[in-house]
């Protein structure tokens, strides 16, 4: 609360530092009031840091508390210049497939006959007709401007008549290289179009279509099954699974298309799991790491909140274990290379971690996320997931209890620092106002002091003895 001392110039030196000294004496309480908000407002800005930590980590949980969760599926080509692809978690399922692409599918196309440029040779004005899928005669007419190889394609993609052309650089001759490629859209037998011949007239140089490829399907064999599919994009081939056709099979040499659990992608969310836990344990130790120049009345050390929180965490980490007597290899979380570490934080063995989903798929996918093998079981991460919650949930959660305790009592000060400012205020404005007649009141003294002091000049007292008088 800023108190204008510049309004008091006009008192006397020594009314002025009693006004100074007796607002000063009033605002102390009020620096004490401030300070203990300032305490409160840096102990609700660390609660609300751990709180966005831990719910960082609790952010994670639905990615690891289910099985379906935790399944993270790729697709392995064992040629990916043949086949490649994508699985979907939701449907396909893990196991091996052979695949032999006999042919892949194609559009339409022709090609014309070479010319030397692409923008300068005029092949004339003209047109040309086609079919398209769907029966409709399309014609498509060349005027001047567009009577280059260049102009040709551009009016012929401007037709919006399901056929695409481009000016290819074709090297295989030196001298002519430039020639127009047509091709309709759709890949596919049923995509078919027919190029009939172009009409043109007054040109430098003959054009016309010099070769042409029928549309066809893709043709492969799938565990031995011979198939035809009109695109080179399999999607109802393998439940649940994409394939990207590239390029033909050796003759006789099917690949295999493996589809397996995505390990580095499961492994990455369970390390990013660890990592924020352990931004939560980083930020309790600093909290609790006190010496004799630590202000405690700003920090979270030795709080009853974290020192609880924490309790919570470590107990649910260290104490886990299923204990079913179905499990041989995977028991606690050290078998999957989580736990602690000396100094108090979590270590994640990540070469652990694979080896045991490798080699113990269900028992890791039943310890993180339950209900595998034994039916129904919580697994570790649900469980997490519910310690979390209990922490930082809005209403009930230990922390965030804490934090509403924070939020209203600064709210409080507010409203009385606030009113305790207004006090000062009027206080000081009332001090001003009385040191203002006191000091009137002195100037007044002060000149009526001056008018008798001054006016004895007229007044002159008898000498002593009486006066004079003659003898």
């Amino acid at each position: 609360m800023p108190i204008d001392f510049d309004s008091i110039q006009n008192l006397s030196p020594e009314l002025q530092r009693i006004f100074r000294t007796s607002v000063r004496a009033e605002t102390k309480p009020l620096e004490t009031m401030v300070e203990r908000k300032d305490q409160a407002d840096s102990r609700l800005k660390l609660l609300n840091d751990v709180i966005g930590k831990v719910n960082q980590a609790r952010e994670l949980i639905p990615q690891l508390n289910t099985p379906l969760a935790i399944r993270d599926l790729t697709l392995n080509s064992s040629n990916v210049n043949v086949a490649t692809g994508t699985a979907d978690k939701m449907e396909a399922e893990m196991g091996e497939h052979t695949l032999e692409v006999l042919q892949l599918a194609s559009n339409a196309s022709a090609l014309s006959n070479r010319f030397e440029d692409k923008d300068k040779t005029r092949i004339g004005t003209g047109y040309f007709t086609f079919t398209t899928p769907n029966g409709d005669s399309q014609e498509v007419f060349i005027d001047n401007e567009n009577g280059t190889l260049e102009g040709v394609a551009r009016v012929i993609n401007s037709a919006g008549a399901g056929v695409k052309a481009s000016v290819v650089n074709d090297v295989t001759e030196q001298g002519t290289k430039y020639r127009l490629l047509l091709k309709a859209e759709g890949t596919g037998a049923g995509n078919d179009v027919e190029f009939p011949e172009f009409y043109f007239i007054d040109g430098d140089e003959d054009f016309y279509i010099e070769d042409e490829r029928p549309s066809q399907n893709a043709k492969l064999k799938y565990q031995g099954f011979e198939i035809e599919t009109p695109t080179n994009e399999v999607k109802e081939l393998i439940k649940g699974v994409s394939l990207n056709l590239k390029g033909m099979s050796d003759a006789g040499k099917p690949i295999g298309i493996d589809i397996t659990q995505d390990i580095p992608k499961t492994k990455e969310k369970v390390k990013d799991l660890v990592d924020k836990l352990n931004a939560v344990f980083g930020f309790i130790q600093t909290q609790n790491k006190i010496d004799e120049k630590t202000d405690t009345s700003k920090t979270l050390g030795g709080d009853y909140g974290i020192r609880m929180a924490e309790v919570r965490l470590r107990d649910t980490i260290q104490n886990y274990n299923l204990g079913s007597p179905f499990r041989s290899k995977v028991r606690i979380l050290s078998d999957i290379g989580i736990e602690f570490k000396k100094d108090g934080m979590l270590k994640f063995d990540e070469k652990k971690f694979e080896n045991a989903i490798n080699t113990n798929y269900d028992e890791v996918i039943d310890l993180l996320a339950g209900g595998m093998i034994d039916g129904g079981s919580k697994g570790f991460v649900p469980r997490l997931g519910d310690v979390l919650t209990s922490i930082v949930s809005p209403g009930n959660g230990l922390l965030a209890n804490q934090r509403d305790t924070y939020t209203r009592k600064i709210s409080t000060m507010n409203q009385d620092i606030e009113k305790k400012e207004k006090d000062i205020e009027k206080k000081a404005e009332d001090l001003k106002g009385k040191l203002a007649k006191l000091q009137g009141a002195f100037s007044k003294m002060q000149g009526q002091s001056g008018m008798l002091g001054g006016g004895g000049g007229g007044m002159m007292m008898p000498p002593p003895g009486g006066g004079g008088g003659a003898g």
